[in-house]
C-alpha cells in the first residue's frame, strides 16, 4: 500500500481534487450519506487549527485506498485536546491529535486504550526510540506518533562562528546569548537539571518518587543561574528576544522550529544559524545542555464507537495511515505544516538531513542532547513549581545558603508531597 499512497501523496492530482475532498470531509458528509453512502463508516478526526488543507490532500489517498470510510475532519487546538475529549468521550472525535505528554492523562482516566498489537509492532519498526517512548505509558503501546519537536540553538553567522557556537562559554565570550530567567519557562529552563545527570520522575519519567534534584548536581544548577547575572555575554530578554536578535542585541537563542521564520525577517536568510545546544560547564563540570523531547501523537477514542468493532478498526486504520511514512514525508515537505519526522527512514532521507532545522532537531531527538518530557498526570505539579524556583534563583529572592533546602521543598512539591 505504501507505493500507491505516496504515488497519491505526491502526484499534482490530488491538488486538483483538493477541493472536492474538503467537501467530502466538512460540511458535506450529510450529501455523501443522502446519496446512498450510508454502508460507509463514519470517522471523525481532529486536527490542530489551520491545517485542514494540508489534511484534505492527504485524506483523498486514504479514502481511495479505503472507499468504505469516510473521514469528516474538524480543526481543534491539539494542545487542548485532553480538555476536550474528556469533557465527553462519547461525543469527542474517533482519532485526534495530542502532544504526547497529555497520555498520561487520558490513559489513567480510561479515555484511550492499548493499541492493537500489529500497530504497535510497526511503531516499534518504524518510528524512532524516542517516538515511541513518548507514545508508550507504563509499558504499552497507547498512540501513533508522526512528529517530534524539540528546541534548537538559533545564532547570528556574523557575529557568532559554527565552532564558537558549540560551547555556551564560547558564545557568552565572543557575543551574547539571551535567554529569560527573571521569569523562567520550565519548559525551556528545567532541562539544565536532567544536563548534569538529575532525573525527573526517575529513568523512565513514570517513577512518581524518582525526581533527585536536590543533590551536589542540582545545587550546582541553581549556582549556574545565579551566576548569570554577572555574566557580561548573558542578557536577560523576555517576549522582545526576537527583536533583540533583530537588533543584534543578543546573537543567540534557542527555540523551537516555530520561530524559524521570525527569525529568517529578523536576520535574513543567509545570517540565520541553525545548531544544536551548545555544551556548558556547570559546576566545574562540562556537560551538554539538554532539552525536552515532544512527540506528535494521534490517539483513538473508542467510546464514540460504542462497542462497534467494524467502526473501531476503521479508527485505528485511520490513525495508522496518519503516522505512516509517506504522509511523515508529504507532511515535512508541506511548507504549511513542515513536521520534523518521527519515522526513521524519513529522518535519514536527504532533504531531511540537508535541511539545517530538520537535521538539528532530528540530532536533538538522540538521548545525549534530550529527554523525553514525562507524561504523567503529576507533570502539572512541575511546571510552576520549579519555575518559580529557577526565577527567584536568577533574581536573587533565594541565596545559596537556601539552595539545598528549595530543593529539598521542589522534589516533594513536584512528587505531589504535602
Amino acid at each position: 500500500m505504501k507505493s500507491n499512497l505516496k504515488k497519491y501523496l505526491l502526484s499534482g492530482v490530488m491538488l486538483g481534487a483538493a477541493a472536492l475532498t474538503l467537501a467530502a470531509c466538512g460540511s458535506g458528509s450529510d450529501d455523501k450519506k443522502a446519496s446512498g453512502s450510508s454502508d460507509k463508516t463514519d470517522v471523525t478526526l481532529w486536527i490542530t487549527t489551520d491545517s485542514k488543507k494540508f489534511y484534505t490532500k492527504v485524506l483523498e489517498a486514504f479514502e481511495k485506498e479505503n472507499p468504505d470510510i469516510n473521514v469528516k475532519v474538524v480543526e481543534t487546538e491539539d494542545a487542548k485536546a485532553q480538555e476536550n475529549v474528556k469533557k465527553d468521550p462519547s461525543s469527542a472525535a474517533d482519532v485526534f491529535a495530542l502532544p504526547h505528554d497529555q497520555l498520561g492523562q487520558l490513559v489513567d482516566s480510561g479515555v484511550i486504550q492499548e493499541i492493537p498489537e500489529k500497530y504497535a509492532d510497526e511503531i516499534k519498526s518504524d518510528q524512532s526510540e524516542t517516538a515511541l517512548v513518548g507514545a508508550t505509558y507504563k509499558d504499552k503501546v497507547y498512540a501513533f506518533p508522526y512528529g517530534i519537536e524539540s528546541q534548537v540553538l538559533y545564532y547570528n553567522k556574523k557575529m557568532l562562528s559554527e565552532d564558537q557556537v558549540s560551547s555556551y562559554e564560547n558564545i557568552t565570550k565572543n557575543a551574547t546569548f539571551g535567554a529569560n530567567l527573571k521569569a523562567v519557562d520550565a519548559y525551556k529552563i528545567g532541562p539544565l537539571f536532567m544536563s548534569v545527570g538529575d532525573k525527573l520522575f526517575g529513568d523512565t519519567g513514570e517513577d512518581v518518587k524518582g525526581t533527585d534534584w536536590n543533590n551536589p548536581a542540582g545545587v550546582s544548577v541553581l549556582q549556574w543561574i545565579a551566576d548569570q547575572k554577572d555574566n557580561s555575554g548573558f542578557v536577560n530578554v523576555g517576549d522582545d528576544y526576537i527583536s533583540q536578535f533583530e537588533n543584534e542585541k543578543i546573537a543567540a537563542f534557542e527555540s523551537g522550529p516555530w520561530d524559524k521564520e521570525k527569525a529568517i525577517e529578523a536576520v535574513g536568510e543567509d545570517n540565520l544559524g541553525i545548531a544544536v545546544y551548545p555544551k556548558m560547564t556547570i559546576g566545574g563540570n562540562e556537560v551538554q545542555q539538554k532539552a525536552f523531547l515532544g512527540v506528535k501523537l494521534y490517539a483513538v477514542n473508542q467510546a464514540p464507537a460504542d462497542g462497534d468493532s467494524k467502526k473501531i478498526a476503521a479508527d485505528y486504520k485511520l490513525a495508522s495511515y496518519l503516522s505512516s511514512e509517506a504522509v511523515q514525508e508529504a507532511q515535512f515537505k508541506d511548507e504549511t505544516r513542515n513536521i520534523i519526522p518521527s519515522n526513521t527512514t524519513i529522518q535519514e532521507a536527504d532533504y531531511v538531513t540537508n535541511d539545517e532545522l530538520a537535521n538539528a532537531v532530528v540530532t536533538m531527538s538522540g538521548s545525549d542532547y534530550s529527554v523525553v518530557m514525562p507524561k504523567i498526570p503529576e507533570m502539572t505539579n512541575f511546571w510552576t513549581a520549579s519555575a518559580a524556583v529557577l526565577s527567584d534563583t536568577y533574581n536573587g529572592k533565594i541565596k545559596p545558603d537556601q539552595y539545598q533546602a528549595k530543593l529539598d521543598q521542589l522534589v516533594k512539591d513536584i512528587s505531589g508531597d504535602k
